[in-house]
């Protein structure tokens, strides 16, 4: 009893502390919308112009903490996040740059899991008695992960060859710039937030194989998040 006396002191002893303190911790979830945009990268067809494009947002999460320095009423935000990015694009290939038998309508599908980091600054716009509102902006890096993948199919649902193209061709790392803003309300937070794309998340064909059928993706996404301080 008295080292769950002693823990239960230590905790509440920590968490005082922190509040006394010019920074706030907390866990977040959030949910996200994605536009992916496509640019044609099929060896010896780089010329042409894909036909009929057309991008569909879809929807995928995040979950992670975030830290938050304050200086005033400005602060520094980093948020260290695992990320999941689902986009679709569809498009017609023309029978003059047909490769291994793929032209006609095409539907490709991406899945990204990755850990991003945004590094945000931000100010408080207005501070009441119950609630803040603020706006931020600034750079987000993401790590891609293993288990990313492009997936190709025909309009009418028929599944594209996977030895035709690369399945796992992403970038190690990509860049976004998000702008947003936020309600803190005692100690929760809810924030908006996009995000344009500053680099591809695929460069298109695998340089270990320039046969293979490719797409250069990035993509700008729409984020509501909530937030839990936990001090």
């Amino acid at each position: 009893m008295k080292r769950l006396l002693l823990s239960f002191a230590l905790v509440a002893m920590t968490t005082t502390l922190f509040a006394q303190l010019p920074v706030s911790f907390g866990i977040k979830g959030s949910i996200n919308s994605t536009k992916i945009t496509t640019d044609n990268a099929i060896a010896g067809a780089e010329n042409y112009s894909l036909s009929d494009l057309k991008k569909d947002a879809a929807n995928g999460f995040n979950v992670g903490a975030f830290l938050r320095l304050k200086f005033g009423k400005t602060f520094l935000q980093p948020e260290l996040l695992y990320s999941v990015q689902k986009g679709k694009t569809s498009y017609t290939i023309p029978t003059s740059a047909t490769q291994n038998g793929l032209e006609g309508a095409v539907t490709q599908d991406m899945d990204i899991k990755s850990i991003q980091v945004p590094i945000l600054l931000g100010v408080k716009v207005l501070d009441l008695k119950v609630a803040s509102l603020n706006v931020f902006t600034g750079p987000a890096m993401s790590f891609i992960l293993d288990g990313s993948e492009i997936k190709l199919n025909k309009q009418d649902g028929v599944a594209v060859d996977p030895s035709l193209y690369d399945q796992n061709n992403f970038k190690n790392n990509s860049w976004d710039w998000q702008l947003g803003a936020g309600v803190d309300v005692a100690m929760l937070s809810f924030d908006v937030r996009y995000a344009w794309a500053l680099t591809n998340v695929s460069e298109g064909v695998s340089n270990d194989d320039p046969t293979l059928i490719g797409f250069k993706n990035k993509g700008n996404t729409l984020t509501l998040s909530l937030g839990i301080r936990l001090f």
